[in-house]
């Protein structure tokens, strides 16, 4: 199996003791920050700048790899659709590409905002500090800025053909673009995660240790949910299981229900769906049944 650093959050289980639940609440509180996946052009390298409030601009480049996501950045990107962000860190120098002067894609362009544009002989290779995207935004130039102060006889005498022309003298100044994450983007370290929930770092003891595995002798959904319960909870009453899945039913992160295969389920029954889409009804009689089967099984 090829090693990895970099996963999607559905796969924490696969490769350690975390469920999804534990991995997301240590990004709530702040313990653990994400990554994101990005496919994106026209980067900026940023380096030191000796003015506080003008930061430096060296190389564009495109980049195919994982960045850093700030704790504030996690968090808001775990609760919306898109999330945009305007700096990061480049986790894999390795898969910067296009290593370039910013004056090959913006030659006319005005540095402003920045206090230095400058041009590097080589890539980095360790990670670095980018902007997200850099681009350009149209400014008045200055013949724009001087008929807007004119008195009334200037704009007499220009008219407005000269009004138009202008507004059409415009100039491009470098600007910093945000990037948009989406959630189907992001990737957890696994090195950080090792660290925070203090777990074995060697390759060897990466391997998953599932709530249960049942792949190979259980196929009915509602099984295998309660033996998940059971495993960490072998004493566990059926009221306590029933109410275990129905709160797992109403948490968009279902560490139990992991297929949503249940649609309804309330005191006394559970709706779900079968094999090939067909819907099925189990009553909590029958599922005590099967609570105290499986029971019976794991002593």
């Amino acid at each position: 199996m090829q090693k990895r650093r970099f996963y999607r959050l559905d796969e924490i289980s696969d490769i350690t003791p975390i469920t999804k639940g534990d991995l997301l609440h240590a990004v709530e509180r702040g313990d653990l920050s994400l990554c994101a996946w990005v496919d994106a052009k026209a980067l900026g390298a940023q380096i030191q700048s000796k003015e506080p409030n003008r930061p430096a601009l060296a190389n564009l480049f495109d980049y195919r790899g994982v960045l850093s996501l700030t704790s504030k950045q996690s968090i808001d990107c775990l609760s919306s659709l898109k999330t945009a962000i305007s700096r990061t860190l480049i986790l894999e120098p390795d898969f910067v590409a296009n290593w370039r002067s910013v004056s090959t894609d913006y030659p006319k362009a005005k540095p402003v905002r920045f206090s230095s544009v400058t041009t590097l002989p080589n890539k980095h290779l360790d990670p670095f500090v980018a902007f997200a995207s850099i681009g350009t935004q149209a400014v008045y130039g200055q013949r724009a800025k001087q008929f807007a102060k004119a008195g009334t006889d200037e704009w007499q005498r220009e008219g407005i053909s000269g009004l138009f022309d202008a507004l059409l003298a415009t100039e491009e100044e470098l600007a910093i673009k945000p990037l948009e994450i989406r959630l189907d983007q992001l990737r957890f370290d696994l090195e950080a995660v090792n660290k925070v929930f203090g777990l074995e770092t060697n390759q060897s003891e990466r391997k998953s240790q599932k709530v249960v595995d049942l792949s190979d002798i259980e196929t009915h959904g509602i099984k295998i949910m309660i033996s998940k319960v059971l495993f960490g909870n072998p004493d566990a009453e059926p009221r306590v299981i029933w109410n275990a899945i129905k709160r797992d039913h109403h948490t968009e992160a279902k560490e139990i229900d992991v297929d949503s295969l249940i649609y309804d389920i309330n005191h006394d029954l559970i709706k779900w769906f079968g094999q090939g889409d067909t819907t099925k009804e189990l009553k909590y009689k029958t599922f005590t049944n099967y609570v105290s089967t499986l029971k019976n099984e794991v002593k």
